[in-house]
């Protein structure tokens, strides 16, 4: 049987339908990652933030005291997403820098 077929086959007996999607695209990853970070700060006790009210307000100085750009930057660091801009990605088979039309 062909890989098609088997999950067809599947679906059917199970009852249930299948959903193709294509490969997540780097922008899509990033939003993923970034809410489980925010999930992750739901943890965060705030009888521990104003131990950092001096660093945070070095770094939205040295931001232009743009809160939101200081914002950005944790959370690309937390995420992992910091190093470079992820390339986006064949839908078909996930090759970098290629376009599927």
């Amino acid at each position: 049987m062909k890989h098609k077929q088997q999950i067809q086959f599947i679906a059917h007996k199970a009852g249930i339908q299948f959903k193709t999607i294509g490969i997540p695209q780097p922008a899509e990853v990033i939003k993923a990652v970034s809410r489980d970070c925010i999930k992750q700060l739901k943890s965060v006790n705030d009888d521990v933030l104003p131990l950092f009210d001096d660093v945070a307000d070095e770094l939205i100085a040295l931001q232009d005291k743009d809160i939101r750009k200081s914002l950005k930057l944790c959370l690309a660091y937390m995420s992992g997403c910091h190093k470079q801009a992820l390339a986006a990605r064949s839908i078909l088979d996930g090759k970098e820098n290629f376009v599927t039309f």
